[in-house]
């Protein structure tokens, strides 16, 4: 099952396709606010959890960012995802995403 990993980096690809192109949106719905895109102010994460205590700041941005995904991306089907810490020392949780295809999905 493909893995979108928050923790590194990845360039954004012009004109990518298939398997490329689905990771590549994800990776965007992880990275973008709401409210931060003029023709789609629901489009991706609210943020609302971040100063929530830690284990019910980790339940419901994982729950936030599943719901986004499935609805933005209704290619993919969120099997699983995790909040480990980032190398840096600044203490944030980056999301690890597992995912697959939805039933009838062709690239």
């Amino acid at each position: 099952m493909p893995v979108v990993d928050m923790r590194e980096e990845a360039p954004l690809v012009i004109g990518a396709t298939g398997l490329d192109a689905v990771v590549q949106n994800i990776r965007m719905i992880l990275t973008t606010f709401a409210y931060s895109v003029p023709l789609d102010r629901r489009f991706a994460s609210h943020g609302g959890a971040i100063d929530a205590p830690a284990p019910v700041m980790a339940a419901l941005r994982i729950a936030e960012l599943t719901d986004a995904i499935e609805e933005k991306e209704p290619r993919a089907e969120v099997v699983s995802i995790r909040l480990l810490r980032a190398e840096t020392l600044d203490g944030q949780l980056r999301p690890v995403v597992t995912f697959k295809l939805r039933e009838g999905v062709t690239l």
